[in-house]
């Protein structure tokens, strides 16, 4: 029915997104051994529909260190990759760094995908939490040395979905706080770069504003930045 319904709408594309309670560099065994189980459906559920792929947020390493995390959250990428072995990818999503989470920066997103070797996955580069990590996407100028850094480190076709939000919160704040589009300190002109930039124009792009009520404010905002109306 889900399948039937999808098809028939003007929906060409469905990102899933995986349960916040997960945590890929929990010390806990209980958590660690459930985050898996919980990819892994969550994988194999995509798979059935046919979806472009698997969002997930890495987690906490909980103090033990950004080495431990990542070795954690690799190693739990893989026991999972094991099991699953259809083509849905994992797409890793960038944090807003806050407190001991990972994935803040494309260092340490590079070093978990290194450490995995798998090509099942990709990235999620979310506007607010990367402005929020210390990217800054304002101009025209920044959000090139921002995809630079991306092609270097992880290879900008590693590069699968974006998130567009605006952000309550400087640049580099590590607070993940997400906005209406325009009414953060991202901006406008910002995302009518974001956009229309060659090299993300044909990604998937999903809205994630906290604000139900202005959905459709931001959704015709996009399409006009997109269209050259705005």
């Amino acid at each position: 029915l889900f399948k039937k319904k999808w098809e028939a709408s003007a929906v060409q594309k469905i990102v899933a997104h995986s349960i916040y309670l997960v945590n890929f560099a929990s010390p806990n065994p209980y958590i660690y051994a459930n985050s898996i189980n919980s990819l892994i459906s969550g994988l194999t559920i995509s798979d059935k529909f046919g979806f472009l792929g698997y969002i997930i947020h890495v987690g906490s390493h909980k103090g033990r260190g950004v080495e431990y995390g990542v070795e954690r959250a690799a190693n739990a990428l893989k026991q999972t990759l094991k099991v699953y072995q259809r083509k849905t990818p994992i797409i890793l999503e960038i944090s807003a760094g806050a407190g001991d989470t990972l994935g803040k920066n494309f260092d340490e997103i590079k070093s978990i995908i290194d450490a995995v070797g798998n090509e099942r996955l990709g990235v999620c580069f979310d506007t607010a939490h990367a402005f929020e990590s210390g990217y800054d996407l304002r101009t025209q100028e920044e959000l090139d040395k921002v995809l630079i850094e991306i092609d270097k480190k992880i290879g900008l076709e590693k590069l699968l979905v974006l998130h567009l939000n605006d952000s309550k919160t400087d640049l580099g704040s590590n607070s993940d706080r997400h906005e209406d589009i325009g009414k953060g300190k991202i901006g406008v002109e910002a995302f009518k770069n974001i956009i229309n930039h060659p090299k993300l124009k044909d990604l998937t792009g999903i809205l994630e504003t906290p604000n139900t009520e202005s959905e459709k404010q931001n959704i015709t905002l996009i399409k006009k930045l997109r269209d050259g109306k705005e």
